[in-house]
């Protein structure tokens, strides 16, 4: 039995000992740490979109960012 049956067993003993009161507390925890994944991974790929951008535009929207939005505010 290799490492992953191992632990999986082990939290399955675990789990089955427990309150019902207590599963709930576990699937809600489930749940938030599944939400944070998929967060994640939507932010990874969104960070990827940057890879290919030019440096112009880069530029524009990072170091020049400060100086645009000062001459929007002039106008």
């Amino acid at each position: 039995m290799n490492i992953n049956d191992k632990l999986r067993n082990n939290l399955i003993r675990k789990i089955q000992k427990l309150s019902t009161d207590k599963l709930s507390e576990i699937a809600d925890l489930l749940n938030k740490i599944e939400i944070q994944f998929k967060s994640k991974d939507k932010t990874i790929k969104l960070a990827g979109s940057w890879k290919n951008i030019e440096s112009d535009l880069f530029d524009d929207l990072t170091k020049n960012l400060h100086d645009s939005r000062s001459k929007d505010r002039q106008i």
